[in-house]
């Protein structure tokens, strides 16, 4: 399944004249709006093919051009995944796949985080945890500052705001899911792309 965060994990960086990404250490919050979120998974076995998304996800971001590091703290809720078909969405939540009642949260915390300025690129070496068991992932994002001009246009909210595109493969093996339970009909390897939107300021408190 590909989780297609699009403004994504790992990011793809095209800085445009007019917008440059502050020097220093600065947060950036994920989780504003849905529209600023898109994450895809798909599942292809030559029996089916199940592509799935979420526009909700929170978390933060750590820059630090200068220095040339950072950090990643992302959380996706099971519950808020679908497939567009309720029933099967209730059997992906449910006690035999993923557990969202006992293993709410699908989370990627970074270990380390070497950033390219000149490339726009980001190495992230970090734990992916679902259904309860972390994996060390390293993946490649790509990132790229959004203009103000082009975020006050688009009527983003106040703050300075960044694109991140990141893909990666989740096995579910690795987490402790069993694809056999499928009947063929659920690859093992899930392909993922997350796309995010990220701001300097925090998103409002509902």
């Amino acid at each position: 399944m590909r989780l297609l965060l699009r403004a994504s994990f790992a990011v793809s960086l095209v800085l445009a004249a007019s917008a440059v990404l502050s020097a220093g250490d600065t947060t950036y919050y994920v989780g504003h709006s849905e529209k600023f979120v898109n994450i895809q998974f798909e599942s292809e076995t030559d029996l089916e093919t199940i592509i799935g998304s979420t526009n909700k996800a929170t978390g933060e971001i750590h820059v630090d051009l200068d220095k040339g590091e950072g950090s990643v703290n992302l959380t996706v809720a099971v519950a808020d995944l679908t497939t567009g078909i309720a029933m099967r969405d209730d059997h992906m939540r449910g006690d035999n796949w993923l557990q969202a009642a006992k293993f709410p949260d699908i989370t990627f915390v970074s270990k380390k985080v070497k950033l390219d300025k000149d490339k726009g690129t980001a190495e992230v070496t970090g734990d992916f945890s679902m259904h309860g068991v972390a994996k060390e992932k390293s993946v490649t994002a790509t990132w790229a500052a959004v203009s103000k001009e082009r975020a006050e246009k688009a009527k983003f909210p106040a703050g300075d705001w960044i694109r991140i595109v990141v893909e990666f493969d989740v096995k579910l093996g690795d987490h402790g899911v069993d694809a056999g339970k499928g009947g063929g009909k659920v690859s093992d390897v899930w392909k993922l792309k997350m796309t995010l939107f990220a701001c300097t300021s925090k998103p409002e408190k509902k």
